[in-house]
C-alpha cells in the first residue's frame, strides 16, 4: 500500500511539470518555445539556443538575474520587463 501511495504522489507532482513542457512544445515560433522552456526549468542552455539578441537577454537575465543581460536589449518595452523582473 506504501508504495502504492508512493507512485501516485510522484505522479502528482510531475504532472504539472509535464503540463507545462507541453506547452511550450505547443509554441509554433522556436525562440519563444525555447524562452518558455528555459523559464520553466530555470536552465539557460533554453535560452542559447534563442536567435533574437533581445529574447535572448531577456532570457539570460530571468535564468541568471542578473541585469547586465537587460543592458544589452536595444528594444526599450523588453528592457523594461527585463529589468523589472529582476529588481
Amino acid at each position: 500500500m506504501k508504495t502504492i501511495i508512493q507512485i501516485c504522489m510522484a505522479s502528482f507532482l510531475a504532472l504539472p511539470m509535464l503540463a507545462s513542457a507541453q506547452a511550450c512544445n505547443d509554441i509554433k515560433d522556436k525562440d519563444k518555445a525555447n524562452y518558455c522552456r528555459a523559464i520553466d526549468t530555470n536552465d539557460k542552455s533554453h535560452c542559447q539556443k534563442i536567435g533574437s539578441n533581445d529574447l535572448l537577454n531577456l532570457c539570460m537575465g530571468k535564468v541568471e538575474n542578473d541585469i547586465k543581460y537587460c543592458r544589452r536589449i536595444t528594444t526599450d518595452k523588453i528592457k523594461k520587463r527585463c529589468e523589472n523582473s529582476i529588481r
